[in-house]
């Protein structure tokens, strides 16, 4: 069984990829992916409580990354958290100290290790940052860019009611949408709020004048796969996912309070019944919308920047997942696995990424199939520097503060709210840890880095994370 990201098991990464050339053109790109990575430099506010409040400007709209705190914050004195990037700070000379910190007992498998530099794109240290490895929930990362070039920020997922093919029936058709709630209360409320079957059941009754229908068809034919990805454990449905479809409340949780909990085997029609209910409606069966069937009621889900800040800050391979197959649809016209790895192999080839031997069975990185390099990693976010998909950066965890690094870095607090990034963690059936994302040197020098470690010993007390940990705050400290 495999274990991901935010759970006390691991994930990991890995895939090929060469620098691009530094044109003028490129070199536009990083000044401006210094001057966003500069803006993330603001003040976070930790309480006496242990909460947290963080806003960060936003280089696009929506705006996203927004936690709001509770009305104890904030304390009178906040301490600064993420530090700035300074454009005339020194380059550091990575290859006097990371031989030396890589070469670290806890690093026992394979690794593939990137670090470049944001403003100018060179590489400033690679250890084997073109082998392809499992990258696990870093692979998120792949998802967010390819989301946010294609389908852009402000995009929502729409679920739609129509017409049925008897005056007492509808249609429920689903696109998509996973984060559906019954009433306004659910699981992605915190980052991501969207609509309600409610509020779909209202408009629809609205629609019809107040009349409930007898019978609701649910239309999941948009959805044309297998419920999982290639490589993906079936016993991960339970637990870690589900099985894939266009319609869910709440990710398909049958416990929307919790992150890790049973989902439903058959969450579309979990999702029908539950509408079937709120409309009056005897049943709800399975059928397919008639072509130019009236339209009576759409509701949308949040934001794609928003989704993207949940599923990255929170690393949830549903919602992951359903963005993905979202995005090949937009692009490839079907929502399929095959169209997603088509779409996330030409959005890296768009932004200047060597893709050879990178391989995407889905979205989330749940797959140990999936392939990733370091160096993909790094030169992806330098070349999405200037484009709608800049605000990933925007959504990475920052260390030992938000999302699945805030637990991290107790052995290297110096790190803590230097080093933002993806994490990943799967551990079977090799153990892969992975971690990639930014920092901020002692000097004031923006980096871009990646670590994927593949097959090291039986993940124990998470010694390889607390390595990579140890290691980016090492740079960061480094001064050299």
């Amino acid at each position: 069984m495999s274990l991901s990201d935010n759970a006390d098991p691991k994930v990991a990464s890995s895939t090929p990829h060469a620098a691009p050339s530094a044109g003028p053109a490129r070199a536009k790109r990083r000044r401006a992916l210094t001057v966003v990575l500069a803006c993330l430099a603001v003040v976070v506010t930790v309480a006496a409580a242990g909460g947290l409040l963080w806003q960060i400007a936003a280089v696009a709209v929506p705006r996203t990354g927004t936690i709001t705190a509770p009305e104890a914050y904030p304390p009178a004195a906040p301490a600064p958290v993420l530090a700035a990037s300074d454009a005339d700070a020194p380059v550091p000379d990575l290859q006097s100290v990371l031989p030396a910190l890589l070469t670290d007992e806890r690093l026992n498998g394979s690794l593939s290790a990137s670090f470049a530099d944001a403003l100018t794109g060179e590489v400033l240290f690679e250890q084997d940052g073109s082998k392809p490895l499992a990258p696990a929930s870093s692979m998120k990362v792949v998802t967010a860019v390819a989301a946010l070039e294609h389908l852009g920020p402000q995009f929502r997922i729409p679920t739609t009611v129509v017409a049925g093919p008897t005056e007492d029936s509808v249609v429920l058709v689903g696109l998509g949408d996973v984060t559906l709630t019954v009433d306004g209360e659910g699981y992605y409320n915190e980052y991501a709020t969207g609509s309600s079957l409610a509020e779909l059941a209202e408009a629809v009754l609205e629609a019809r004048g107040g009349t409930a229908p007898t019978t609701v068809y649910l239309d999941t034919s948009l959805f044309t796969d297998s419920v999982s990805a290639q490589g993906v454990d079936p016993a991960d449905l339970n637990l870690y996912t589900a099985p894939m479809t266009t319609i869910m409340l709440d990710g398909g949780r049958i416990d929307n309070t919790q992150k890790y909990t049973p989902h439903h085997t058959d969450p579309a029609m979990v999702a029908a019944q539950k509408f079937a209910e709120l409309l009056g409606a005897d049943t709800a069966v399975e059928g397919v919308a008639e072509d130019g069937a009236e339209e009576l009621a759409t509701v949308y889900s949040a934001p794609i920047a928003a989704l993207v800040d949940s599923f990255i800050l929170t690393s949830d391979n549903l919602l992951t997942d359903a963005v993905a197959l979202q995005t090949a649809l937009a692009v490839e016209g079907s929502m399929t696995w095959a169209a997603m790895a088509t779409v996330h192999q030409s959005t890296l080839e768009d932004l200047g990424v060597d893709t050879t031997g990178l391989v995407f069975h889905d979205g989330s990185g749940l797959s140990p199939e999936d392939r990733m390099t370091a160096s993909a990693f790094t030169q992806l976010l330098l070349g999405a520097a200037e484009t709608p998909a800049a605000t990933v950066f925007e959504s990475l965890p920052v260390a030992g503060y938000s999302g699945t690094l805030a637990g991290r870095f107790d052995t290297a607090e110096e790190g803590m709210g230097v080093v933002r990034g993806k994490t990943g963690t799967l551990s079977e059936p090799t153990g892969v840890i992975s971690l990639t994302g930014t920092l901020t040197t002692v000097d004031g020098r923006q980096l871009i880095f990646s670590m994927i470690s593949n097959g090291h010993a039986r993940y124990t007390e998470g010694s390889v994370e607390t390595a990579m940990d140890e290691i980016t705050t090492a740079v960061s400290l480094c001064g050299c």
